[in-house]
């Protein structure tokens, strides 16, 4: 068997998360916002901004454009995390820089949707639970989205992994290379994104750089699940696993790569007026 060429493993698992969190925030609630009628000022690796005044917004208006505008990034998540896996499960005529690719944005996409639904309902602070405090059965509407959570985590998994997962008896350090590079990969992609954002050293509560370790922890377990509990099915190839070296995705990745951390990471457009900047 052919070893997996780890320089293309890191270009595909970074170009996975790039495009799974420009989904979420240009595609999710940038685009929303401006289908609703906003302009937008300002969009980073870690927010959509629109300088304005929810509160007298919501006065004149309802609060349908802010619950579109929150619920966007899940949404365009579940889409186009749910269409990687359609192409993924019916085009096997796939080299396996693509299988790889498709199974990781649709695994990074799951891992944010049940981050939002589960951990971050929990919490509070996050999109979902500003939705749910717009509603006024906020307790029930709380329960009915872990209830979804739960459901979206079991069967997301089971159908990801069975879609993609050969049987991997003795090929354990295969396992652990395309899971944990891609996770690894992705926390740095990430961080350094952050590392000239406004928002990167604020107090705690408002730091977008010290939020995103919620997300890392996903990620982490996320890995670790997927190594104690490797999911398989004997209709898959370990070929398609294998990511043989490939320079047009090492040179695709490296342009997104440059945008996303130097151009997308301090954000496109003015943050002059955001709540959080102004103390």
């Amino acid at each position: 068997m052919k070893k997996i060429n780890v320089p293309t493993l890191i270009a595909i698992s970074a170009l996975s998360w790039i495009l799974v969190n420009i989904t979420h925030e240009f595609f999710g609630h940038a685009v929303f916002g401006i289908l609703s009628g906003l302009k937008l000022n300002a969009f980073s690796t870690s927010t959509a901004f629109f300088n304005m005044d929810w509160n007298s917004y919501i006065n004149q208006h309802g609060y349908t454009t802010l619950r579109l505008f929150l619920l966007g990034g899940v949404l365009m998540n579940f889409v186009t995390g749910v269409i990687a896996l359609l192409i993924l499960k019916f085009n096997k005529p796939l080299s396996s820089q693509m299988h790889l690719f498709l199974w990781l944005f649709s695994s990074f996409s799951f891992i944010i949707i049940v981050m939002n639904l589960i951990s971050v309902t929990f919490i509070g602070g996050g999109d979902l639970p500003q939705i749910i405090s717009t509603f006024n059965n906020q307790e029930n509407l709380k329960i009915i989205v872990l209830i979804i959570g739960f459901i979206t985590m079991i069967a997301g998994y089971i159908i990801i992994q069975k879609n993609f997962m050969p049987e991997i008896k003795g090929h354990r350090s295969v396992l652990i290379s395309i899971t944990l590079i891609p996770v690894i990969t992705a926390i740095i992609i990430q961080t350094l994104s952050l590392l000239k954002s406004p928002f990167a050293y604020l107090p705690p509560s408002q730091n977008h750089l010290l939020a995103s370790v919620l997300a890392y922890f996903h990620f982490l377990l996320w890995a670790l699940i997927v190594n104690v509990i490797p999911l398989s099915s004997k209709k898959n190839s370990l070929e398609k696993v294998v990511t043989e070296k490939s320079i047009i995705w090492i040179a695709i990745s490296l342009i997104f790569i440059v945008f996303y951390i130097f151009i997308l990471g301090p954000g496109i457009g003015s943050f002059e007026g955001h709540s959080s900047l102004n103390g």
